[in-house]
């Protein structure tokens, strides 16, 4: 039994240790013109996941309707599609960029709306999402949410409507 315990308690203390070890001796690659290993990527993804999870638990998303998701879907038009994908054209992804840029009008987003006000509002360190929340009101942030969050089943007309006024803005000037 004395084995056993010595045994665990070793493995609880050698493993972290050599993870730590393994990271901060530079084994790692680091470059970003080789993909991530399949293990880096879930680990990333599920981090960055349960931190937003965290960090917006106790935000309320307020009720969407149609005008909302045309403001937010004119801000993503205006400020996110070039990043993110052009709203009704097909997906030119960077995949230069890791994690990948999500493309939200082909992929979606499985965030929740205090989710996506979140990232939005605040970012994430060491990906190319920077923090908009001095940028955009809190208004704007909502919408954008509410229109991410739908932006692969918007009502009928919603998408028009965007690009109509999205085209007729950019016209003026």
């Amino acid at each position: 039994m004395k084995n056993f315990l010595l045994g665990f308690v070793a493995a609880i203390v050698i493993l972290p240790v050599g993870a730590i070890g393994y990271f901060c001796m530079g084994f790692t690659d680091a470059q970003s013109d080789v993909a991530p290993s399949a293990l880096e990527s879930r680990m990333m993804g599920a981090a960055v996941h349960a931190a937003v999870a965290r960090s917006a638990a106790k935000l309320t998303a307020p009720i969407a309707d149609d005008d909302m998701l045309v403001k937010g879907g004119k801000v993503y038009v205006e400020g996110c599609q070039g990043c993110h994908g052009e709203l009704g054209k097909r997906s030119r992804e960077d995949h230069s960029f890791y994690p990948r840029v999500p493309q939200f009008p082909y992929t979606g987003t499985q965030y929740t709306e205090p989710q996506i006000y979140w990232v939005v509002k605040h970012g994430i360190r060491m990906t190319a999402m920077s923090a908009y929340g001095r940028f955009y009101s809190e208004e704007q942030l909502w919408s954008i949410a509410a229109f991410l969050r739908r932006i692969q089943s918007l009502p009928p007309g919603v998408a028009e409507r965007i690009l109509a006024k999205s085209a007729n803005a950019g016209s003026s000037h």
